[in-house]
């Protein structure tokens, strides 16, 4: 199973009374696994997983199983400010039959490089699963620098790689020559694609390719061909679907959730304290940018 290429940082559909509404999830898959997504990343900022139940979160990892095609990527975020929801969600997945999990690195008290490993081994003793550190300053408070990740590995043997959210080209490509031929090192910030491909990164974990995956994963193609002006294209393309998603909302993943409904997909109902009240002028402004991305996209 190849774990290269687009991941989709997948937003979770619910249902109005609050359920997970598994047609809508089938959809999303569907629509991601036909438009060149090699696989999902389940539960983590774009699904909103910290303030998930776990009965939903646990459900989201089931369906995803059973709906998905067989050679799809499947990694599930357990992440939680409770050490104790990590390891149960932990113990449940492994039940279910992955063998991987990732974990945001604990968020609101800063810990010592120490306590961060001592953190991952606890949960890594308890689960006894493969782990993929989640690194992401701007929702935890603090980073994972290549140092502290070094630190971790050589204490913590089950911490296999690192998806970075940093959003620092120096830090990335740190962690791409140190690193990239003994982890799994994956990118994230929808705005670095291009560079993390052109470095080596073998993946990228994608909130926007919720909405156009087909860009996202022909941009990565691309970049493998060394069509290097093709790539960068449709690279300023998402950068400019994005600028126009955050005038929208400043939880992204709640602007791309209304927009799908223009590309056929219903993507459901977000956790009730992500409820928005959108501008109607703001969605028209919002689609007519997605209809020119997919104009070019069309064109290609």
């Amino acid at each position: 199973m190849k774990r290269n290429g687009i991941i989709t940082a997948l937003i979770t559909s619910l249902s109005k009374d609050g359920e997970l509404c598994v047609d809508c999830l089938k959809q999303l898959i569907e629509f991601q696994y036909k438009n060149g997504v090699q696989g999902l990343f389940l539960t983590g900022t774009y699904g909103e997983g910290v303030i998930l139940p776990k009965s939903i979160r646990l459900k989201v990892f089931e369906k995803a199983l059973e709906l998905s095609p067989k050679d799809m990527y499947l990694l599930p975020h357990i992440g939680s400010a409770s050490i104790d929801t990590v390891i149960e969600l932990g113990k449940n997945v492994k039940d279910l039959g992955y063998k991987e999990v990732s974990i945001v690195a604990p968020p609101y008290h800063r810990p010592s490089k120490k306590g961060l490993a001592e953190f991952f081994n606890h949960v890594a003793s308890k689960i006894e699963l493969d782990i993929i550190i989640y690194n992401n300053p701007g929702r935890v408070g603090y980073n994972i620098t290549p140092d502290d990740f070094q630190y971790i590995v050589d204490n913590v043997k089950s911490v296999k790689g690192i998806k970075d959210t940093s959003r620092d080209v120096d830090q990335l490509l740190e962690y791409a020559k140190r690193f990239k031929d003994k982890y799994f090192i994956a990118a994230a910030g929808d705005s670095f694609m291009f560079y993390a491909f052109a470095i080596g990164i073998p993946a990228h974990i994608c909130g926007i390719s919720n909405l156009i995956p087909e860009a996202a994963s022909k941009l990565y193609s691309y970049v493998l061909k060394g069509d290097l002006t093709k790539a960068l294209e449709l690279q300023y393309q998402v950068n400019k679907l994005r600028k126009a998603l955050t005038k929208l909302s400043n939880e992204v993943q709640e602007a791309i959730r209304e927009l799908l409904k223009f590309r056929g997909i219903d993507a459901g109902y977000p956790p009730v304290q992500m409820i928005q009240e959108f501008d109607s002028r703001s969605v028209e402004v919002a689609k007519r940018v997605l209809d020119e991305v997919l104009q070019v996209l069309s064109s290609d």
